[in-house]
């Protein structure tokens, strides 16, 4: 069945259609246009967006939204399938058709922060039949734990792990650049005690031994199976250059401008927090993702921990005049397909790419996802008197 969306605002890669169409047809996008719909298209079936704008489904590649929904509260667990499910439904509604779940290969610190989290949450994933979107693992590996390297080989092997990043969350250094930082961060996600961070603390200093031959076995493991590295909380150039020499080309959340303009001026793709950008800060106090856009430096925008933030926040970008709009939306569709090599099948609107595409009603407020396709099937649907999702 061939279906045109039509009396649209198309999003190109290069430029805006102001009024026009896109068709899709077996699971891939047919052609586009300006109106009227060529005659040829006659038989399909003409779906009108009045005037609504299409645009790609959104490619987030790190979000660790799902922690909470099967960990609400320290101590408190949700079946993980029931946890899946809900986000899936808050990610298609927040337009994101391909979803990096950032799950992390950890000490259990943090709760579900570990390698058995981990494997359960990709069983699920393949046993699931009722979600949306596709879903995909971003393994993070904290390579100051010593469950998390050693663990990576437990699930590297699977389809769903299509990204792999370094993280080194111990004090002093990257995101947490004082013991107080992280001290405080601990005790506000997980409640634990002074006595109890004290020892996480001396234990992630007393792993510092081991952390460059870690690197070492992630960068190899995942360069002979072609995935993806991602570096994670950049905060010096002379850390860039050891990126570049190991051959990662992806940077997440640099924590300040020294890093973000030498991982972009070397070539690596430099991605930022949406959440950053709708507030005007990191929550951390780091770097402005506003300000490291506007120097030029970011390359895409992730979700982090709020996938409502995506569109706001690139919609935001265009209104103020930052970026144009196909650049704006390039930022959590085009750019991060690239960053991770799916380029050529997701990620922007042309003949020949598989149709995941949303309808988006944006009036000068927060934009609404009133429609998306994934393989060209419309799996959620929104108006003022109803929402449906299609399964």
């Amino acid at each position: 069945m061939q279906t045109i969306l039509w009396n649209a605002t198309v999003v190109l890669a290069d430029r805006v259609i102001t009024s026009g169409w896109v068709s899709i047809e077996h699971a891939y996008i047919t052609g586009y246009g300006s109106l009227p719909v060529p005659p040829d298209y006659g038989t399909a079936t003409l779906v009108d967006c009045a005037g609504g704008f299409i645009i790609p489904g959104i490619i987030d590649l790190h979000c660790d939204a799902i922690e909470k929904m099967v960990q609400p509260r320290p101590g408190v667990m949700v079946d993980t399938a029931i946890g899946l499910q809900v986000t899936d439904r808050l990610l298609v509604s927040a337009g994101v058709t391909c979803e990096f779940h950032s799950l992390s290969l950890d000490d259990a610190e943090f709760g579900v922060r570990n390698d058995d989290f981990v494997r359960d949450f990709i069983t699920h994933i393949a046993a699931s039949r009722a979600t949306t979107v596709r879903h995909l693992v971003h393994a993070r590996v904290e390579i100051s734990s010593v469950r998390g390297t050693e663990s990576l080989a437990t699930i590297i092997d699977d389809p769903a792990v299509r990204l792999v990043s370094i993280m080194d969350h111990s004090p002093g250094q990257g995101q947490y650049a004082t013991d107080e930082a992280f001290r405080y961060y601990v005790a506000k996600t997980t409640g634990r005690n002074d006595a109890e961070i004290d020892q996480i603390i001396a234990h992630k200093q007393a792993q510092r031994t081991f952390i460059a031959d870690r690197i070492d076995y992630v960068v190899a493991a995942c360069q002979q199976r072609g995935i993806p590295i991602a570096t994670h909380d950049d905060d010096t150039a002379a850390k860039i250059a050891e990126w570049n020499r190991l051959g990662i080309q992806i940077s997440e959340f640099p924590t300040t401008f020294e890093a973000a303009t030498a991982a972009h001026a070397s070539g690596m793709h430099v991605g930022m927090g949406a959440p950053n950008v709708l507030r005007g800060k990191s929550s951390s106090g780091n770097l402005s993702a506003l300000d490291a856009i506007k120097a030029g430096v970011v390359d895409w925008l992730c979700a982090d921990y709020y996938p409502a933030a995506l569109l706001p926040a690139a919609f935001s970008i265009a209104t103020a005049g930052i970026l144009t709009l196909p650049q704006a939306i390039a930022l959590i569709t085009a750019n991060p397909a690239k960053a991770v090599g799916m380029d050529a099948q997701l990620g922007s609107i042309d003949v020949g790419m598989l149709a995941d595409v949303c309808v988006v009603r944006y009036e000068g407020h927060a934009p609404i996802v009133e429609q998306v396709y994934v393989n060209g099937r419309v799996v959620y649907t929104v108006s003022p008197a109803n929402v449906t999702f299609a399964h």
